[in-house]
């Protein structure tokens, strides 16, 4: 006991000194205040920024499941402004205000609108969370190339890499690219084992198996590049990596190596059943339960919208094309408003309405490739109410069936919705 009480002032002693050196060392290490230091350090992530002249790609990925993928942005600073393209919008260009800020941390915001910037972080009157895009980042790394910023409300990890080149001129180049590259399967090989690949268009994600590994898939996000593709991390199969591959429009292979020195070749199919959107061009007929009616419809590539125009002689449709599936998408969706009343094309039938996400997928038919038939979506409930629409009015309080200067064919009741059909 009489050890423990001469040691224990000794103890504290020694700790109080210890904290004092501690504390000294930390005032030589940090001689600025924490306000000056992060200013600094803003101001050289500014010069960093300015000082590439052809601008940075940047590898953006909206909403916090990635159910988007990544998508490819160009920008160039100046002290000021940032000008910005996207993938979305080819041949677009759009010049905004930018800051370099402290918001709990160094912090990249985007702060005036650019269309094109805030395209997922805007709401509109059908989705007010947006498409769950960041348009604040907090900044994680600088370097000379490479820019590692985090979205602050995904929190998802993004990048901004240095080019040294016409930075329009490679988006260009992608957007050319990309239209070749329409493909969702390839078969093959990488070295001496057979491989297959799936390309999800929507999310831009490529999977591959090999077939003697039927229970493992690699699977990573991928950007389009003039070349063919860039995988956003490299992809580690049998101990080697693979992080591009090029693209042959004029055979569909996909080739490369991984980093043993392994050759990649895998041959792009597509399915009997796959549509590309041109096909969606044209006068079509509507088949449903009752009858059918005359069509034009009218794709939009740069969107992927599609118009289905002269379907009522009070409205159109809109469907969208799903590239990865090769089809075409009819929804829910309000085809008319005003200050007293909407009129919805809903799913459901005359004994029972939803204006949930009811739809149909239309799929090219192999044995009649002019035939497109409609099957149910993935999104409703049942298939029985999946083929079925119909059109009511509402009037704030109450749905009641459309009247006739709306309706389809002289109907209300869209139920068992058949195929369309090029004439």
């Amino acid at each position: 006991m009489r050890l423990n009480k001469i040691y224990l002032p000794v103890l504290i002693a020694f700790v109080a000194m210890t904290l004092q050196s501690c504390l000294k060392d930390q005032e030589d290490v940090f001689d600025k205040q924490s306000n000056v230091r992060m200013q600094e350090y803003l101001d050289d992530t500014k010069e960093v920024l300015v000082s590439a002249e052809n601008g940075w790609l940047f590898d953006y990925f909206p909403d916090r499941d990635l159910s988007y993928g990544g998508f490819l942005y160009a920008l160039k600073f100046t002290d000021e402004n940032v000008t910005v393209a996207c993938e979305l919008a080819p041949g677009e260009s759009e010049t905004s205000l930018y800051k370099l800020c402290a918001d709990n941390g160094p912090t990249l915001s985007f702060d005036s609108y650019n269309s094109l910037m805030h395209y997922f972080a805007t709401p509109s009157s059908g989705n007010y969370e947006a498409l769950d895009g960041d348009f604040e980042f907090m900044i994680m790394d600088v370097t000379e190339d490479l820019i590692t910023l985090r979205g602050k409300r995904t929190a998802n990890i993004m990048y901004l890499r240095r080019f040294d080149s016409d930075i329009m001129s490679y988006m260009a180049a992608v957007d050319a690219s990309s239209e070749n590259q329409f493909f969702t399967q390839a078969a093959g090989k990488i070295g001496s084992a057979n491989a297959t690949a799936a390309f999800d268009l929507d999310s831009h994600r490529l999977s591959i198996t090999l077939d003697d590994q039927p229970d493992v898939t690699y699977s990573e996000f991928f950007f389009f590049t003039p070349e063919g593709l860039r995988l956003n991390a490299p992809m580690e199969i049998n101990g080697a990596v693979i992080t591009a591959l090029s693209f042959d429009s004029n055979t569909n292979i996909y080739s490369g190596a991984d980093s043993n020195g392994n050759n990649i070749t895998l041959t792009a199919k597509l399915p009997d059943n796959y549509a590309l959107i041109d096909e969606f061009e044209g006068e079509f007929t509507f088949t449903f339960g009752s009858g059918s009616v005359d069509v034009t419809l009218v794709p939009n590539k740069k969107t992927g919208i599609v118009m289905m125009k002269g379907i009522s002689p009070g409205f159109d449709l809109e469907a969208s094309y799903n590239k990865s599936y090769g089809c075409l998408n009819l929804y829910a969706q309000l085809v008319y408003s005003s200050n007293d009343f909407l009129i919805i094309f809903g799913g459901g039938t005359s004994s029972g309405f939803s204006t949930g996400g009811a739809g149909v997928f239309f799929i090219k038919d192999p044995e009649n490739p002019t035939t497109y038939l409609a099957i149910p979506d993935n999104q409703a409930n049942s298939a029985s109410a999946n083929c079925n629409f119909i059109l009511v009015q509402y009037d704030g309080e109450s749905y009641y069936l459309a009247p006739s200067p709306w309706r389809i064919n002289n109907t209300y009741d869209i139920s068992g919705v058949k195929s369309i059909t090029k004439k």
